[in-house]
């Protein structure tokens, strides 16, 4: 953002965890701006992630913390209670809030403002979160969404939902949520023998994959899709379903599969090191991601980036700006076990053809990179900062 003679802004960023798909991101600002980053949960709670970063990638800082659980690792109230010492420290030129759903975020959107600081929201939440808790505290969320100076939404549908709460259309900016495609397409691309060796090496015994990558929960569809691929596998014995992850309800659906006899062809493979993720879409036909409410789904980005083709609900955040249904995908209703099934069956139909949607899944994801991303940051904090405050 420099011109090679003034300096590069300083600009303070905000975020609930510092998760490994978040590192690209914050590296590529870090060199765009003199950047501060601030953590403010642990990620290693929910997910068996490093939570760090390489130490030459950008400055970043875990914030002190007294976490308050309200029945699971995925119900937790953070409170940083050292936030004001901390924004009192530094001056900054602006200030980049990930959300709204931590006392730490909308104290720092507060202090912006009486310190006269810009302040950029960046949200992913879409209108599709009905949920009682977004009900309660929609007059909170939307006194807070007009205190910005600019907005960076993940996509079309965070967009929308920015302007409901009382956004200014012209300055939000979609910073499309995205993964490093590089990364995935590399560690996917294996010749016919390394990908017949690996699948012997999971157990999988059928020519055709269907991957699902994500937590093992009810919330992400899994509940659909157990009786979902039941009904399909009756009609097709050449399709193995390939479970990565894992979650609390992990042992229902083994359950459920094992009374229904598909022991042979549902293989789960448990948590799997994000360094070796990519291999899992290297041997995948179609990735499915059939969640109930999904603000963004970045394994579809993943799964794209490898030429795999994503089934998918209408609940998840992405479907407006990546998937065109027939062509690089399918798009369903969520809760629908039946169109899973469908959408199943028509894509291992003779008459598709497999390998041009493939083909159009790659082209698609192409122009959704981390630089693409970072630009629209960019041009947020620099309409924020023309603007400033009187």
């Amino acid at each position: 953002m420099s011109n090679g003679t003034a300096p590069a802004p300083r600009v303070l960023l905000l975020h609930n965890f510092l998760t490994p798909y978040r590192v690209p991101l914050f590296t590529e600002l870090a060199r765009r701006f003199d950047l501060d980053v601030f953590i403010l949960g642990d990620v290693r709670k929910i997910r068996d992630w490093p939570g760090t970063a390489p130490e030459d990638a950008f400055r970043y800082r875990h914030l002190p913390r007294i976490d308050l659980s309200f029945g699971s690792r995925y119900n937790v109230l953070t409170l940083n209670y050292t936030t004001p010492w901390a924004l009192a420290r530094h001056r900054h030129d602006a200030v980049i809030c990930c959300g709204w759903d931590s006392p730490a975020l909308v104290y720092a959107a507060l202090h912006a403002r009486l310190t006269r600081t810009p302040f950029v929201l960046w949200s992913g939440s879409t209108p599709a979160e009905q949920t009682l808790v977004r009900t309660v505290s929609l007059p909170a969320v939307r006194a807070l969404a007009r205190l910005a100076d600019a907005w960076v939404a993940y996509g079309t549908r965070a967009k929308t939902y920015l302007e409901t709460l009382g956004a200014d259309g012209d300055r939000v900016f979609r910073a499309f949520n995205t993964v490093d495609l590089e990364f995935f397409a590399a560690g996917a691309r294996m010749n016919d023998t390394e990908r017949d060796a690996f699948k012997r090496e999971l157990g999988i015994q059928t020519p055709h994959v269907v991957l699902y990558c994500g937590n093992l929960l009810d919330l992400k569809g899994v509940f659909e899709l157990v009786p979902a691929f039941v009904d399909f596998a009756k009609k097709r014995e050449d399709v193995t379903l390939l479970l990565v992850g894992s979650g609390a309800d992990e042992a229902k659906y083994r359950a459920h599969f094992e009374a229904a006899g598909m022991g042979g062809c549902v293989v789960f493979a448990g948590f799997v090191a994000r360094t070796d993720v990519p291999r899992y879409y290297g041997i995948a036909n179609l990735l499915v991601l059939p969640s109930r409410t999904e603000v963004w789904g970045l394994v579809i980005n993943e799964a794209m980036s490898c030429g795999v083709p994503v089934l998918t609900t209408e609940a998840v955040g992405a479907v407006t700006d990546l998937l065109r249904d027939g062509e690089n995908g399918y798009v369903v209703p969520p809760r629908d076990p039946a169109a899973l099934a469908e959408a199943l069956t028509r894509f291992f139909d003779e008459q598709t053809d497999r390998a041009a949607m493939g083909r159009a899944a790659r082209e698609t994801i192409q122009p959704f990179t981390i630089s693409r991303m970072a630009d629209a940051f960019e041009e947020a904090v620099t309409c924020a900062l023309g603007r400033g405050k009187a």
